[in-house]
């Protein structure tokens, strides 16, 4: 397969938004290239040990966010323009989005609020 998918269930984080992000980050880092296919349905499904279903919404949300398109009878394939040079500020919101998400889910483990960690990252922002 031409990107990995690790399923973290401890993350906190959907499965769905797992398997999208992992694509995201195999087109930024270039191992997805332009036009190229991925992985059926039902075979990412079969490999990860999981639902189709799962699979459909990342793959949905992927064509939604312009990374992917399906091409019914043929399969989902990655988008024709280039991630690096035509959406470089969408594949960080991406990035960013997924810390993001992930700094949430540690913080309430511990009780922190989201505004005290804006607060912290903006203290520790000004004190670099």
């Amino acid at each position: 397969m031409p990107f990995d998918v690790e399923l973290d269930y401890d993350r906190g984080i959907p499965v769905y938004r797992q398997i999208y992000e992992s694509v995201v980050r195999a087109l930024a880092s270039g191992r997805l290239t332009a036009a190229e296919r991925l992985p059926t349905i039902h075979g990412l499904a079969a490999q990860l040990s999981i639902n189709p279903n799962t699979v459909v919404r990342a793959y949905k949300d992927l064509e939604k966010d312009g990374h992917v398109v399906s091409r019914r009878g043929r399969g989902t394939f990655t988008s024709l323009e280039p991630v690096g040079t035509d959406t470089p500020e969408k594949v960080q919101q991406t990035i960013l989005r997924g810390i993001y998400d992930r700094a949430m889910v540690e913080a309430a483990r511990h009780h922190i609020g989201p505004k005290q960690v804006a607060r912290f990252f903006n203290k520790a922002l000004h004190d670099e």
